[in-house]
């Protein structure tokens, strides 16, 4: 793997780290809505699937705390690419 393969596939995975960051942090925001807001429930026939408000409130904070320890970025990330930096240096000779 040469570098400019590993720039691409690093750079794909902090686009599917983002994309799902904002997708745990939508619907975490979806479900604290519906829990806050029950005519939207009611609306949107949730209340046949027998979750209570309480279990709203459940999902809703295990996908804000899903969406919030996604995070790009991380110190492995750093590691890789300073591994990468070394091993493309010419100082072996």
């Amino acid at each position: 793997m040469n570098k400019m393969e590993f720039a691409d596939k690093l750079e794909a995975y902090n686009k599917k780290q983002n994309q799902n960051k904002v997708f745990f942090l939508l619907l975490g925001l979806f479900f604290v809505l519906v829990t806050f807001v029950p005519q939207l429930a009611v609306f949107l026939n949730l209340e046949d699937l027998g979750f209570t408000s309480s279990a709203f409130s459940v999902f809703g904070g295990l996908c804000l705390g899903k969406a919030w320890h996604l995070r790009s970025g991380t110190e492995e990330h750093e590691l890789l690419i300073n591994a990468m930096d070394l091993l493309s240096s010419n100082q072996w000779g």
